[in-house]
């Protein structure tokens, strides 16, 4: 029963329309007052993608295939609200400039993250 619910979102592709999805709908539900706020509001909505990704990546089969993958549409996730969120606040008239990605700084972060639930998994298999 967990397999059929888990298994369709473990690929980092689902993940990252899910949570560009979840971060567009935050805008809308949230309606922060200016614009630095909608963008650590949209760098919260990453960090959780960030921890959702690693998370399932103790359950992947293929570990490194999936490491690189979910670097790639961590990026991927990246450039689509670099595109979106401007747009959006622009869209819902919410002022202040709309350069403020200073949160997704995070994204450095991702590959350690990564490699740390690895060397766990790494540490859970060949000793325990």
């Amino acid at each position: 029963m967990i397999e059929t619910i888990v298994e369709p979102v473990k690929g980092p592709l689902i993940q990252a329309l899910t949570f560009i999805l979840l971060t567009v709908l935050a805008i809308f539900v949230f309606r922060p007052e200016n614009t630095d706020k909608g963008w650590s509001l949209a760098g919260m909505v990453f960090i959780g993608f960030m921890a959702v990704n690693s998370v399932l990546l103790w359950l992947a089969s293929d570990t490194w295939t999936y490491f690189f993958y979910s670097l790639g549409f961590s990026v991927l996730y990246l450039v689509c609200i670099a595109i979106l969120l401007p747009a959006l606040l622009k869209g819902l008239n919410i002022q202040g400039s709309a350069e403020s990605a200073m949160v997704f700084i995070f994204i450095i972060y991702h590959p350690i993250l990564l490699l740390v639930v690895l060397f766990s998994k790494w540490v859970y298999v060949e000793f325990l």
